[in-house]
């Protein structure tokens, strides 16, 4: 007779190969983690608690330090009670406004066109993306040189025409309309980029079967293009509506929220409460206003995408 070797089952075997590697990923991933959450708990969550709790206080600055006395809300009511509230929110909410539905309607605009080209598309992506990566001070700069009531190089071309200058930067609306666009100039880019995107990883498939259909190149923008690539609009959208609540440098470098009050918007308003007059308090108090709202703004976000997309399960 044969004598028979019994082997030890392979699932077995495998059952702790599997287990030590989960046990050896775990341990990577500990050690991997950690340099980050060192580095959120130094630069988020402290900064964060400080913040929150310099709002609470009345801070005043002695010797090189601080001197916090509790204050509860007293800091908050003042915002509310503060005659330059008003005014800073209405020329922040219009800026917003005005940058933010330039810069999607225009980013879309040309992604759309650009996928749509024949030739030439590698030079005018380049052309089309470069503002994006230009410092803001140096597109400060730029556009200063183009702004300037003496040395700008628009009304210069305006006074070769026989046309009046105008007072780009010396008027409220001018002023609103211009940083409007410098904004516009510098962020369009980034919604066109990730419109464009979107846009080559549509399926060519789905567009054959629109014109199969007898659909014209509109019809099929609006009908398939368009809603195909709303949820990165929709992202676009609120990328761009936290970074223009966050838009400094340009403006301060270009009108220092003047002229008067008309383009000081509320992260310029904030610089001068905490630098200028050293309002450390009620500074702190208006950072936290502004998260809070942006938190309760992207909790009734994340609440209506949740029943749009439940109700579209539904009706499927």
């Amino acid at each position: 007779m044969t004598a028979t070797t019994t082997l030890p089952p392979l699932r077995a075997s495998g059952g702790t190969a599997t287990r030590r590697g989960r046990k050896s990923w775990s341990k990577f991933g500990l050690v991997a983690l950690t340099p980050f959450a060192l580095f959120l708990l130094l630069f988020g969550v402290y900064p964060a608690i400080e913040l929150f709790r310099m709002a609470a206080s009345e801070v005043r600055v002695i010797q090189g330090g601080f001197q916090m006395e509790f204050a509860g809300l007293n800091n908050f009511t003042r915002i509310l009670s503060d005659p330059d509230t008003l005014p800073v929110l209405f020329v922040t909410i219009t800026f917003i406004v005005g940058a933010v539905a330039l810069t999607v309607i225009l980013g879309t605009l040309l992604a759309v066109m650009l996928d749509r080209a024949r030739f030439m598309k590698t030079v005018a992506k380049r052309i089309l993306i470069w503002p994006t990566v230009v410092a803001p001070v140096v597109v400060s700069v730029i556009w200063l040189l183009l702004l300037s009531p003496t040395i700008g190089a628009i009304n210069k071309v305006l006074l070769a025409a026989g046309l009046p200058e105008q007072g780009w930067l010396g008027e409220p609306v001018g002023a609103m309309l211009s940083i409007i666009a410098v904004d516009v100039w510098h962020w369009t880019p980034l919604v066109f980029l990730l419109v464009y995107t979107s846009l080559q990883s549509i399926d060519t498939e789905v567009l054959e079967a629109a014109r199969v259909d007898g659909a014209t190149e509109w019809q099929t923008i609006k009908m398939v293009v368009l809603p195909m690539v709303k949820p990165v609009i929709i992202t676009a959208t609120v990328i761009r509506l936290i970074m223009s609540v966050k838009a400094f440098d340009e403006m301060f470098l270009l009108t220092h929220g003047g002229p008067g009050n008309s383009t000081n918007l509320i992260s310029l308003h904030i610089r001068t409460i905490f630098f200028d007059r050293l309002e450390l308090g009620y500074g702190s108090a208006l950072g936290v206003a502004i998260i809070l709202i942006f938190a309760l703004l992207g909790g009734l976000y994340v609440l209506a995408k949740k029943a749009v997309t439940g109700r579209q399960a539904t009706n499927a």
